[in-house]
C-alpha cells in the first residue's frame, strides 16, 4: 500500500496552529505533544493520525509560517507523518523537515490536485509524485543528493554522528 493523504490543509498554517506555543515548555516529549496536534483547528487530526501508518499531508502555500518553533516538524513526524507536500514551505520550517528526517516537497498547485484519501507514490530522486488513486502524474523538483542524504540517515544529527561530526 501506498502513502495515503491524511488532510490537505489551505495556505498560511502556522506552527501555532500545528503545535500551539502554550505547550511548548510544560512537555518535552514529542510522543506526549502529538496528542495537541492542530487541536485549534482539525481537533481530530491526531486520533486519525495515529489509525493508520505511512501517512501524508499536503497544503497549499507557506505552510509552516509563523514562529521558527521546531517543534511543529516534531510533532508532524511524531504522529506518523513520511511526508508533508506542500506549494511552498515557510523557509525555516522547511530546513527544519530535513533536519528531523522528514520530506518536504515544494509541487506547484498540489493542494488542487490531490484530495483527502489519495494514495500516492513519491520518486525524491526522480521528482515524481503519481497518484495511484486519480492516474495522474506531478512534477516537483527533485530533493538534491545531499539532502537525500540528510534523509536517509534519519535526519542531521543522526548524519553527523553516522560521519564522526563535522
Amino acid at each position: 500500500m501506498s502513502p495515503e493523504v491524511l488532510r490537505v490543509f489551505p495556505s498560511d498554517i502556522n506552527t501555532d496552529e500545528i503545535i500551539s506555543g502554550k505547550y511548548k515548555y510544560d512537555e518535552l516529549d514529542m510522543g506526549r505533544l502529538a496528542v495537541h496536534t492542530f487541536e485549534s483547528i482539525d481537533k481530530s487530526f491526531y486520533n486519525d493520525a495515529k489509525s493508520k501508518k505511512d501517512l501524508i499531508i499536503v497544503a497549499a502555500k507557506n505552510f509552516g509560517c509563523g514562529s521558527s518553533r521546531e517543534q511543529a516538524p516534531q510533532v508532524l513526524k511524531a504522529c506518523g507523518i513520511s511526508c508533508i507536500i506542500a506549494e511552498s514551505f515557510a523557509r525555516i520550517f522547511y530546513r527544519n523537515c530535513f533536519n528531523i528526517g522528514l520530506p518536504a516537497i515544494e509541487c506547484k498547485d498540489i493542494a488542487e490536485k490531490v484530495s483527502k484519501g489519495d494514495e500516492l507514490e513519491i520518486d525524491f530522486e526522480a521528482g515524481t509524485i503519481k497518484n495511484l488513486t486519480k492516474g495522474e502524474t506531478y512534477k516537483f523538483k527533485p530533493i538534491p543528493n545531499y539532502i537525500r542524504e540528510i534523509l536517509d540517515a534519519g535526519g542531521l544529527i543522526p548524519l553527523l554522528k553516522k560521519k564522526g561530526g563535522f
